[in-house]
Formats: structure tokens, sequence, C-alpha cells
């Protein structure tokens, strides 16, 4: 039953997250401020929590601050950028630098005694493992991330792991990849107990299922619009109070003016919906690559 389990998203993105390339340009992932994340955790009824910002641990150390105030464990991590793609380190409570491999990355993660999980293995999009999962020493391995809409890549990673599961056996993992707060817990592991340290040993002993639906392209499409209008607001405050941005005028000119057109316009919409039928395209192609 349902209601036996309790329920964790270990794949969670806050403002300390860094920033992000399109199309030439920077933007920040994720603008959600921890509070915010804790009260959709809490309105999604979710037990554990992961912050999982790129390359820092800072977002998880903010977060587990809030443990007491909401009632839900925290678990401290990272997504980690290694030579042969991204690895969620969860447990944490040292940084771990990025561009090692993988293997050199799993490792210190459990010198810490964390644990090592594969996000989106198959992404078209990210930094993906791909089939190097079954060579290395992880712990669990995402196989269903709410963020991949497309239902392509999702069915790869867990048609993957339960063919090569008697060899390699690892923890089955569900996670939202939320960018905003909203995301949170559209994706969830399933795990026997509520805290942080019975979903640990659940994991170590491969006893985790998973759960969720995609995230709505509604979701999508307002984390696209808050990142360009928190950006624009950053921007419109260091040109009244001066503060040095390290970009020059023009640029930061034509920024405020190309953002004002983001807000003011459907681009945010249209931007979505063409997008998502390009990841379709991307998941597709993907799928013709592992050829199953």
């Amino acid at each position: 039953m349902e209601d036996e389990y309790s329920k964790a998203d270990l794949h969670i993105h806050s403002k300390y997250s860094g920033v992000m390339k399109y199309m030439g340009l920077k933007f920040p992932d994720s603008v959600e401020e921890p509070k915010n994340i804790m009260k959709y955790a809490k309105k999604k009824g979710l037990d554990v929590i992961a912050i999982t910002d790129h390359n820092t641990i800072r977002g998880g150390l903010e977060t587990k601050k809030l443990e007491k105030e909401f009632g839900i464990d925290v678990v401290v991590g990272s997504e980690i950028i290694t030579k042969d793609g991204e690895i969620l380190g969860l447990y944490l409570n040292e940084e771990i630098p990025k561009g090692l491999s993988a293997e050199e990355t799993i490792e210190k993660i459990h010198e810490q005694g964390g644990l090592a999980v594969a996000p989106h293995p198959y992404s078209p999009i990210c930094k993906a493992i791909g089939d190097k999962i079954f060579k290395l020493n992880l712990d669990g391995v995402e196989v269903f991330n709410a963020y991949h809409r497309d239902g392509i890549v999702n069915n790869i990673a867990l048609k993957k792991v339960m063919e090569n599961y008697h060899k390699k056996p690892v923890a089955f993992i569900g996670n939202s990849d939320g960018h905003l707060a909203k995301m949170v817990g559209n994706g969830y592991t399933k795990f026997e107990g509520t805290s942080k340290d019975e979903l640990y040993n659940a994991i170590v002993k491969r006893k985790t299922s998973f759960g969720g639906a995609p995230t709505p392209l509604s979701d999508i499409i307002l984390w696209s619009y808050n990142v360009v209008y928190v950006s624009e607001k950053t921007l419109i405050k260091s040109m009244i109070f001066k503060s040095d941005l390290n970009i020059k005028l023009y640029k930061k000119l034509l920024a405020m003016f190309g953002g004002l057109v983001y807000i003011a316009t459907p681009l945010p919409i249209i931007s979505g919906i063409i997008g998502n039928f390009y990841l379709k395209r991307k998941a597709k192609s993907k799928l013709k690559e592992v050829n199953i």
C-alpha cells in the first residue's frame, strides 16, 4: 500500500546552484529560497529531501537549518560534474571538487560516508553517465526524473537497470530534479521508515522504489520566467545602485532590454513549447542510439 511508505525527493536545486548557459547566455540555474523549497516539500507530504546544487553543498547546509521548523529531514548533497557525467553525492559534509573522474568522485563521496547516485543516466540534454553506470560503484540510479517529461529516457534507464540488476544491483531512485519549488515532489523515492537515516539504510540495502509524474510544462515555463525575472531585477538594481556585476554597461542594457521583452510577451510560453518539442526529438534520437 502507498501509505506504508515514506517519500523522499533527493534531487532539488536552490538559488545556490550556480549558472547555466543557454544559447550563449548565462542564467541562474535556480532562484529558489530554501524556505520556499521546504514549504512545498511539506505541502507535497515529503519526509526527506536533499538539496543537490551544482558542485556545492551550500544549499543543503542552509536548508538543513530549517529542519525543525518544517519537520522534514534534509540531506546535504551536491550534483557534481565529473569527466564522465554528473553524479549525485548524498549525505555529504564536505565539498567535492568538480572535474574528477566518476570513479574518483564516487570514492570521495564514500570516504565521507555518503551515497553516490547517477542522475538521469541517459539524458540527451544533461551531462549523463550512460552505460558506465554498470561499471561504477554506485549506490543508486535515478530511474525516474520528473523534469525529463518525454517518458523515453526514464524508460531507458529503468529497462537497462532491470536488465543488469543481477550483475549490478543498485537502489531504484525517483526524483523531481526540481529547479522551482513548485516542482518539488513531482518525482520521489519510496522507502520504509520516516527519517533520513532509515532512507540511507534503505538505499544501501537496495530496498527503495519510486513514484511520481512528469513535471507539467507550465511549471517549466514558470521556472524560465522566474529565472529571467529575478535576473532582470538584479540588473536593474545594479544600474540604480551602481553595484559591479563585472558586466559592461552596454551589455547590461542589452540584457535588460532582452529580459523585459521576454517577461512582457508570450515568449516564455512559446520558448517552452518549442523547447518541449526539441527535447522530445532528442529523446527519440537517444532511443535509437541505445538500441532498445
